[in-house]
């Protein structure tokens, strides 16, 4: 039941999603019907009812011999011959018709009701004043082709009568072709034609379309789901938008599970990564860097994409200097650093160096990152996508962990593995995935959590002691300094780091 359950959840996710397609195919196969349709030679049939009678001589012996039964005994062998040559030449003859006898016997039908003593003369034709003559004609010679056949020889014997009921005139509306049957066929065939092709697109389809997905693909768990937000780029720390953000409430969740992801080799070193641009990978960093902070851990983001560095522009941050300026020595790391909120650091990338490859593959980048580890407690690297250049795996293989970041609907199955195999060839440590930008609008529901009932988060205590000279200090202390002014705490941490530096 489970396993037809989570299919039938993936046929209502497809339909749910490419609706569209369902309703356009569904749309031209009624079209295409009500074409042919109007296309179609109309067919007019007009109708006339023969009553048949029959009665007997021998009057002396009605319980014997009853007229009414004898008459219904004979009316389905009557209806048979409506077909006959005799009656197909007489019309000829009647109607003085250039068709032949066997062109009017395909135009004339019969029935008769069972239990009555009347035969239904059906007759078809392209033109409906032509189609009544037919029954009208056909009527008139058939019932007397029948009296001829059943005169007596007999005067004991049973006399029958036809008589033609009523007049046929020309019918109004064509029998063919049904255009309600004609629609509705077509709208059926839409539905079964845009189903299958909105089933083929999906499984043809090799984008990322879950986050389970996007897990199984990797191998690696799911550590979470962004979804998509229309203010991200007026409010790119989701914290700061409000506490009950929705997005927010996803980077808390992402912070959560991060934690508790290697409790024996706690990541301090985390690095943000993904397989080309335009997955969020950048916007992910900064706000993984200050959920960390609003938890009360000190965090250094470093702007590690030496060729399209944004963080500082996106933070509304100087950018003159940064990683780069500290490796050529022009800057201290403790000047480098820049305050973007509580707790919160940023070391922007810097001038661009002509070769950053090379650059970020030396010794001196693992040594600035090693030396931050002293002032924060966790160091978060954004880094250049995997796949157009060498320098995310390069940076990835410093970082004790790293995400992978992939965009929902955009970042294709293919990415995603050659991403797998450029991070496993430098030795890289995938800790988990973050599938960014899922919608709400459709399909996102299971994404979702009780924002009504969030809370702020207590401040945490350091993972692990770091071992420098002012970690005696109890992270209760520092939760006991954020109730000062965001601007004292600003201060005592830019002073503590800078004497540690």
């Amino acid at each position: 039941m489970e396993g037809a359950s989570v299919t039938l959840r993936a046929y209502l996710r497809i339909f749910r999603e490419r609706w569209r397609l369902v309703v356009l195919v569904v749309v031209l196969a009624t079209g295409v019907a009500i074409l042919i349709t109007a296309l179609m030679p109309k067919t007019y049939e007009a109708s006339v009812q023969v009553f048949v009678t029959s009665n007997s001589s021998d009057t002396g012996n009605t319980s014997q011999y009853d007229p009414v039964a004898a008459a219904q005994n004979q009316v389905s062998t009557f209806a048979s011959l409506i077909g006959s040559p005799d009656v197909a030449k007489a019309v000829k003859s009647d109607l003085n018709l250039s068709l032949t006898p066997n062109q009017i016997r395909d135009k004339l039908t019969a029935d008769a009701p069972p239990a009555q003593t009347i035969v239904n003369i059906h007759a078809t034709d392209r033109s409906p004043a032509v189609a009544a003559n037919l029954a009208n004609s056909a009527a008139k010679e058939f019932s007397s082709m029948i009296e001829k056949l059943k005169t007596p020889t007999d005067a004991t014997k049973s006399t029958v009568h036809l008589t033609p009921t009523s007049h046929a005139d020309s019918p109004s509306s064509p029998i063919s072709p049904n255009a309600t049957l004609n629609i509705a066929f077509g709208v059926i065939l839409g539905l079964l034609v845009g189903a299958a092709l909105a089933v083929a697109r999906d499984v043809l389809d090799n984008r990322i379309k879950s986050v389970d997905e996007l897990a199984k693909l990797t191998g690696r768990p799911a550590m979470g789901v962004v979804i998509e937000d229309p203010q991200a780029g007026r409010s790119p720390i989701a914290s700061r938008a409000g506490p009950r953000n929705p997005r927010a409430e996803n980077f808390r969740q992402l912070r959560a599970n991060l934690q508790f992801a290697d409790l024996d080799h706690h990541p301090r070193v985390i690095a943000i990564t993904s397989s080309v641009p335009t997955e969020g990978k950048t916007m992910v960093a900064m706000n993984l860097a200050s959920t960390l902070a609003e938890a009360g851990f000190t965090v250094c983001l470093v702007d590690a994409d030496l060729r399209r560095p944004t963080v500082a522009k996106t933070l509304g941050l100087a950018s003159p200097v940064g990683l780069t300026s500290v490796l050529i020595g022009q800057i201290t790391l403790s000047e480098a650093l820049q305050s973007a909120g509580t707790n919160f650091y940023v070391l922007s990338s810097g001038p661009t160096p002509p070769n950053p490859s090379e650059v970020l593959a030396s010794s001196y980048v693992r040594e600035v990152v090693r030396s931050l580890l002293d002032l924060v407690d966790y160091v978060v690297l954004d880094t250049a996508p995997l796949l157009p250049v060498a320098d995310g795996s390069e940076v990835a293989a410093l970082a004790d962990g790293t995400l992978l970041v992939a965009r929902h609907k955009l970042t294709t199955d293919a990415q995603v593995k050659r991403a797998m195999v450029s991070l496993t060839g430098v030795g890289a440590t995938l800790m988990g995935v973050v599938l960014n930008g899922v919608s709400t609008k459709r399909g996102a529901g299971e994404y979702e959590y009780g924002y009504s009932y969030y809370r702020d988060a207590p401040r945490r205590g350091n993972p692990r002691s770091r071992g420098d000279s002012g970690s005696d200090r109890s992270r209760g202390e520092e939760s006991t300094a954020g109730a000062h002014s965001q601007s004292d705490d600003d201060a005592a941490e830019q002073a503590r780091i800078e004497e540690k530096a």
